[in-house]
């Protein structure tokens, strides 16, 4: 089972912050710098810079399901 406080750590923690970051403006940087004639160069990091943050997204779902309980109201 998936813990949600474990990955809610890893999405808090600077390092796993800051390496994101860096990947996103890695493809960001393939983009501005491709020639005219690179369609398939940009079309690739744009691909990449959205699968980075489906996962991203994924994980913040995973981890908000910890508060989205905890709110949760008992009947």
């Amino acid at each position: 089972m998936i813990q949600s406080s474990a990955i809610a750590n890893i999405l808090n923690d600077d390092s796993f912050i800051e390496a994101m970051e860096e990947l996103k403006q890695m493809h960001i940087q393939m983009i501005c710098n491709s020639d005219a004639d690179e369609k398939d160069v940009r079309e690739i990091a744009y691909m990449r810079i959205t699968t980075i943050n489906e996962i991203l997204s994924h994980l913040e779902s995973i981890a908000s399901d910890e508060k989205i309980d905890k709110k949760r109201w008992k009947i």
